[in-house]
């Protein structure tokens, strides 16, 4: 270790913690690493050298006045150039999975037809990927959303969900090959709710009814493309990815347990109940009331795809505990406890008593909902921790012990509800470099990877988790090798 990282008890600490880990967990469970196109390619760079479109992203970080210091992913972490060197950073942390996305916006001209450049830089990655042994999972909506088509009214307009579904196709029919699973969406929440009623992420909208539209335009988007990529690639796994935030109520009272429910309708079942079951909520959209759109009865038909998926995708980063607010559109409000452990972005990572374990039971809950629906499979597709590094008094920024120790108590949480009879098979560390982090731009406090970049230079250093994981995936491939001879 240089002299960067910690010093060798600290190491050893992580050693063990690794081992720990390492032996709870299956030879067949999936331990994986991921990102997202936009957060690291460099727009600038797909933009100049593929004439490839601008993103939605790019004009509302410059002038909307909701991104951090106005960041935009013009440079990321410059991935459009240093893809081989990052390739291979995957290769030495021992990871054999890897998601990462398709962006609409380099994929496709404007006219739809194929911007050859951007598939052939996407081509040159994904064998370069699987030259080194590692399976791809390739995400094909992560919020990059052509600009003209946000211009047009973006997900809010029906017909988006239309011109995706060409995307998607175009994606398995070019790239298929070299793909082990599909994901159709990531976190539908996020580029619905998120972005055109609490107005965090683009396009930073404030309307309820929009934001209804667009969950349904987008769910509706998922349910056609799952048949258009089962009819051009039959053997292809499809699947989707979903961000989860289980709520807990603030009390026992019955209006905190319903502020609850209504808030676990609004992040979770809102997605979860139409994909598996073919309905909406119906205490929230009495909640709604007026500002909650008629649905058409074959538009949930056709949305209802959820046991036709080979894959359901997980993401979480934080749970809510909530009270009942009568004035407040959506029934409830969150509340912060003086004891909550958090990252530095002031996410909840833990409550106790209330929720000492919010992924596990968030994992939990939905199998238990959903099973009977055809949930059969899960993966943690993203869990990581946001940090600058300096977790500790005097530590050196690549030594970032909070970050260890998320992952670990995750990880441990994750095989908790597996041994309970959960059907999840693996787990991604979210992220693989600090890139892009969103509204949050590159905030220091919003560093989620494992490796850091240096802001100036953009040069790779892997900091201490990198090394955890390292740990890990090697101490799991040679038990796999040992048994192997053994038998």
């Amino acid at each position: 270790m240089d002299k960067w990282h910690a010093d060798k008890s600290e190491n050893l600490i992580h050693n063990v913690s690794a081992l720990r880990t390492a032996e709870r967990l299956p030879n067949d469970f999936i331990i994986g690493v991921g990102d997202s196109d936009l957060q690291v390619v460099g727009e600038k760079f797909s933009r100049k050298e593929e004439d490839s479109q601008a993103t939605m992203w790019r004009q509302y970080a410059r002038e909307s006045g909701r991104v951090y210091r106005n960041d935009t992913p013009d440079r990321a972490v410059d991935r459009f150039h240093r893809w081989e060197e990052d390739v291979d950073l995957i290769t030495s942390l021992g990871f054999k999975h890897y998601r990462t996305s398709v962006s609409w916006s380099r994929l496709l001209n404007k006219d739809q037809s194929v911007n050859q450049d951007a598939l052939e830089w996407y081509q040159k990655l994904f064998r370069r990927l699987r030259g080194n042994g590692i399976r791809i999972y390739a995400t094909l909506y992560h919020w990059e959303l052509p600009a003209h088509i946000h211009e047009e009214g973006g997900w809010k307009n029906r017909s988006t969900a239309q011109a995706f579904c060409e995307h998607a196709r175009i994606a398995v029919t070019e790239l298929g090959e070299w793909m082990d699973e599909v994901f159709i969406l990531n976190e539908p929440w996020c580029s619905s709710h998120n972005s055109y009623f609490l107005g965090h992420h683009a396009p930073g909208e404030g309307n309820l009814r929009d934001s209804l539209l667009a969950a349904h335009h987008l769910l509706l988007a998922q349910g056609i493309a799952t048949a258009t990529i089962r009819e051009v690639v039959p053997d292809l796994p499809v699947g989707t990815v979903y961000n989860i935030e289980p709520a807990f109520a603030y009390t026992e009272t019955d209006d905190d347990r319903f502020a609850a429910q209504l808030a676990n309708e609004f992040f979770n079942d809102w997605f979860f109940q139409p994909l598996y079951e073919g309905t909406y909520p119906e205490a929230l959209r009495e909640q709604y009331g007026a500002k909650c759109p008629v649905f058409d009865p074959e538009d949930m038909e056709m949305i209802r795809v959820g046991d036709q998926l080979a894959t359901m995708g997980i993401n979480y980063y934080q749970s809510k505990v909530v009270r009942r607010c009568f004035e407040n559109a959506l029934g409830y409000l969150p509340v912060r406890l003086p004891h909550e452990e958090t990252n530095e972005l002031g996410w909840s990572v833990s409550v106790p008593p209330i929720y000492p374990e919010g992924l596990r039971i968030g994992l939990e809950r939905l199998h238990q909902r959903y099973s009977e629906h055809g949930l059969t499979r899960m993966l943690v597709t993203e869990n990581g921790y946001a940090g600058s590094g300096n977790d500790a008094p005097n530590s050196p920024v690549l030594d970032d012990p909070l970050r260890i120790q998320f992952h670990e108590n995750h990880l441990h949480q994750v095989m908790s509800a597996r041994e309970g009879g959960v059907p999840v098979d693996g787990y991604f560390a979210w992220t693989l470099l600090d890139n892009y982090e969103w509204a949050e731009g590159y905030r220091p406090e919003a560093r989620f990877g494992l490796v850091h970049v240096d802001r100036d230079t953009l040069d790779r250093a892997p900091k201490a988790s990198a090394e955890w994981f390292k740990g890990l995936n090697g101490m799991r491939a040679e038990r796999v090798s040992t048994e192997g001879q053994a038998a």
